[in-house]
């Protein structure tokens, strides 16, 4: 009992301290951001997705950058490039996903005004803090100027410790004056990751267990060419209850399959979770859009695929 009281005391004293300081301390004077070429800047990959590639990004190498900053009193911006933090919502069958990179015109002193404010003292521990922090997603971001000049503008440290992103919604608010669409290939641990869905399929064992016990809430569905010998992966789509179908709610009315030799040339699949005895596995989930149009797992109990299942996934492809 008295080591937990001893260490509780210590929690205390250190979280009061660093409280403190966050309140207290002088906050760090910001530097001026180095002017580079814009041949320097090039988009930065979406989050998540370095660890997924199966091939180098296409785009040209990424070249160190001229250090972040403040943007220096001589440094008109015409235009701004912002990159898009996530990949699309489409993977094609070679693994291909594309993200975004799009450029931004019109006036600038209001966003610059933003991004060159000093930084805030309120320290994360504080009551508003605790109860509302939330760290934005790091945004790709840099300014160009008429001479092909080039700086990426640090944020100011704002309330709660974190970065001070209004300059960014400044910018976001002016008209888009072009896109270039960018692509990277990932791999099969990915396209599971990022869609929600298995690109590599086994044929399903009917087992007895109901795929009424679980909650099925599809993010995403693997579609895959199943007219030859083995099922062929066509690419796959992320996939949300609106505008196509809560699978959730209407899961509970579907019948039982019944005896079908027909086979599917078309099939969908998507994840879920589910514990299975004491283990919480991934349970993949085979749709077929033809043939028997049933709903398969393996160890369960097939069920019959509505109409409304198989236009819901249809729609949802690209």
């Amino acid at each position: 009992m008295i080591g937990r009281r001893v260490g509780l005391t210590i929690f205390l004293v250190v979280t009061a301290a660093l409280a403190s300081y966050g309140v207290l301390s002088t906050p760090e004077s910001r530097s001026v951001a180095e002017i580079g070429s814009a041949d320097q800047f090039v988009c930065a990959l979406p989050q998540d997705v370095g660890g997924y590639l199966a091939a180098p990004p296409q785009q040209q190498a990424f070249l160190p950058r001229p250090a972040p900053g403040t943007v220096p009193e001589e440094f008109e911006p015409v235009t701004a490039v912002v990159c898009d933090i996530g990949i699309g919502d489409h993977v094609a069958a070679d693994g291909t996903v594309t993200y975004v990179e799009r450029r931004y015109a019109g006036d600038f002193d209001a966003a610059v005004r933003e991004l060159n404010r000093p930084p805030t003292r309120r320290s994360i521990f504080d009551a508003h803090c605790l109860a509302s922090v939330l760290a934005a997603a790091p945004v790709d971001m840099w300014l160009l100027d008429a001479d092909g000049r080039a700086v990426q503008p640090s944020y100011p440290r704002g309330d709660c410790g974190l970065d001070n992103t209004l300059g960014l919604a400044e910018i976001l608010e002016l008209p888009e004056v072009g896109t270039t669409e960018h692509q990277v290939r990932l791999d099969t641990a990915g396209i599971a990751y990022f869609f929600s869905c298995s690109p590599v399929v086994s044929t399903p064992t009917p087992g007895l267990r109901s795929l009424l016990d679980l909650t099925l809430t599809p993010s995403g569905f693997c579609h895959f060419d199943n007219a030859g010998a083995s099922p062929e992966f066509a690419g796959a789509d992320r996939y949300a209850p609106e505008p196509y179908l809560d699978w959730n709610a209407t899961l509970t009315d579907l019948e039982p399959a019944g005896p079908c030799n027909q086979q599917a040339t078309s099939l969908a699949t998507t994840s879920t979770q589910s514990n299975i005895g004491d283990e919480y596995v991934t349970i993949d989930i085979h749709i077929e859009l033809d043939g028997c149009r049933r709903i398969l797992a393996d160890g369960f109990t097939p069920l019959a695929a509505p109409a409304a299942y198989i236009d819901s996934i249809n729609s949802a492809t690209h």
